[in-house]
């Protein structure tokens, strides 16, 4: 089994600690290779804003960096870890940019199956915004998010205490995870989930001309198909949980529907 943990400082401080101590954690449960991916030590530039990644693919990235082999390690793993210090009470500047340059995966969703963890590190305050992005980011990119650590270090070369005491739940974690990422209990789909994918079927099934590359990723994997009822077959979907998401959907395709009668894709 394999864990990659994506973490996010400009330094080896509290955070670059916390993670080895994770990893520490993971391998002496056994059957785990962990690899500390350090973002600082990678070259990944900021996006640029472009849109190509959108509507022509990721491939086509104008930048040159790590960002692809990073992404490549994160689809080779059955765990993740998305590790940040809190900077100005969110995610670090490290962690928005990969995200940033990642960002086709909101449209084009592809780790279910895996698991994700967070892990977010503050000298005080923050750490509610912080974790709720990663969950965002880590849930809408098909990663079923299981659990999270939270620490409260004093930030290194300062002379600040420590505000509060952190319970180092860190075993307790590397359990869990382990035992899903050996288990492998089909996925509980909740109603929010049911809506994500329904309403993004509504939306992605009616863009083949506007965003073709988006259609055709959710085409080619039978998702658009109207017998298919979530992202991934291993998982445990209730009908009664559909019902409202499927309702709102229908309503968003006959909005959708009605506003691109008259529109016309942009020229390039």
């Amino acid at each position: 089994m394999k864990v990659v943990a994506i973490q996010a400082s400009p330094h080896r401080g509290n955070t670059y600690d916390r993670v080895e101590r994770l990893g520490e954690a993971l391998t002496a449960l056994g059957d785990v290779e962990f690899e500390h991916i350090a973002l600082a030590e990678r070259d990944i530039q900021p996006c640029r804003g472009c849109f190509v990644c959108f509507m022509r693919g990721e491939g086509l990235c104008p930048i040159q960096d790590d960002r692809a082999a990073i992404e490549e390690k994160i689809a080779g793993a059955d765990g993740v870890v998305f590790a940040t210090p809190v900077h100005s009470m969110h995610v670090s500047t490290l962690m928005k940019t990969i995200v940033d340059r990642l960002a086709y995966t909101f449209h084009r969703p592809r780790y279910f199956g895996k698991y994700a963890v967070g892990l977010a590190v503050t000298g005080g305050v923050g750490l509610k915004e912080a974790l709720g992005y990663i969950r965002m980011f880590s849930g809408a990119w098909g990663f079923e998010y299981i659990d999270e650590l939270k620490y409260t270090d004093p930030p290194r070369n300062t002379t600040m205490p420590r505000f509060m005491e952190s319970t180092d739940r860190v075993d307790e974690v590397a359990k869990k995870l382990h035992g899903l990422m050996r288990s492998r209990p089909p996925r509980r789909v909740s109603v929010n989930d049911h809506l994500t994918f329904h309403a993004m079927r509504a939306v992605y099934g009616r863009l083949e001309r506007f965003s073709p590359t988006d259609h055709a990723y959710w085409s080619e994997r039978g998702w658009l198909e109207p017998r298919t009822r979530y992202f991934t077959q291993h998982a445990r979907v209730g009908f009664l949980k559909s019902i409202y998401p499927r309702l709102v959907a229908w309503i968003m395709g006959r909005s959708l529907d009605r506003g691109l009668a008259n529109q016309k894709p942009s020229e390039e």
